[in-house]
């Protein structure tokens, strides 16, 4: 198992998307960190809260591109091809899918651990120069809530390209249902009023995965929502292990 997750790995090196990923998280860590001091007051600069946020914004554009990623690692074995080598060497479908599974939680752990580095720079300069302390705990405790929630993208991505193995349409209808269907089942639910179905939109995919990284405390508790999206991710790992294994690969 370890070998097949370091060949993984190493096949993440060699594609260009990864480095082109891994480059807008970067640029995403530093402007959202630039842009949550810049736009504070100086009374809302000496509140810890900031410091505790700004971890958690960074984590939402950083667990998007960890979930298009995860199922770009998988995708791609169908896309190009290489599935029915890569199944020679694994001849057991479901060891297959696990390892695509941790390697789309590395994925989501790698890209946001680098995403905090770029962002603990920015803010302990931007903060020293104005004479700010940096709040170690509070950043931390941001920090590894957020970190949760990308390796949890990661596993999600890798299980949702498991589940429907066309590239195209795995990346399409992801983001259609993030940013249109979802939010439209989210008005949906609450155009009855007679009918209290407002809180079950709570529940979506893309809800309780935000979530997780919500820095305003507002929908489901941080535990709650990582238990919705673990949820959500143990259904579509389980539609990838069925697919997978039902798969004619020729």
């Amino acid at each position: 198992m370890s070998n097949l997750f370091a060949a993984e790995l190493l096949k993440l090196k060699t594609l260009r998307s990864t480095w082109g990923f891994g480059i807008i998280t970067l640029l995403f860590a530093g402007l959202l960190t630039a842009a949550n001091i810049g736009g504070s007051t100086s009374e809302d600069r000496l509140d810890p809260e900031l410091q505790f946020r700004i971890p958690l914004d960074v984590a939402f554009p950083t667990s998007i591109l960890a979930l298009l990623l995860g199922i770009i690692l998988v995708t791609n074995e169908f896309r190009h091809g290489t599935i029915a080598r890569t199944l020679l060497a694994t001849p057991r479908r479901g060891r297959f899918v696990v390892v695509k599974l941790l390697t789309g939680a590395s994925v989501g752990a790698v890209l946001y651990t680098a995403a905090l580095v770029v962002a603990a720079v920015a803010a302990v300069i931007w903060l020293g120069a104005l004479d700010v302390p940096f709040e170690a705990g509070e950043w931390s405790e941001g920090a590894w809530r957020a970190l949760v929630a990308t390796v949890i993208a990661g596993v999600f991505g890798a299980a949702t390209g498991g589940a429907v193995h066309s590239q195209v349409g795995a990346l399409v209808g992801v983001l259609l249902w993030m940013f249109l269907l979802e939010p439209i089942c989210w008005v949906l639910l609450g155009v009855f009023p007679w009918v209290d179905l407002e809180g079950v939109s709570e529940y979506l995919p893309a809800a309780a995965l935000g979530g997780t990284v919500d820095s305003e405390g507002e929908g489901l508790s941080w535990a709650r929502a990582v238990l919705v999206s673990l949820g959500w991710a143990a259904l579509a790992a389980a539609i990838a292990f069925m697919r997978t294994r039902r798969r004619d690969i020729t």
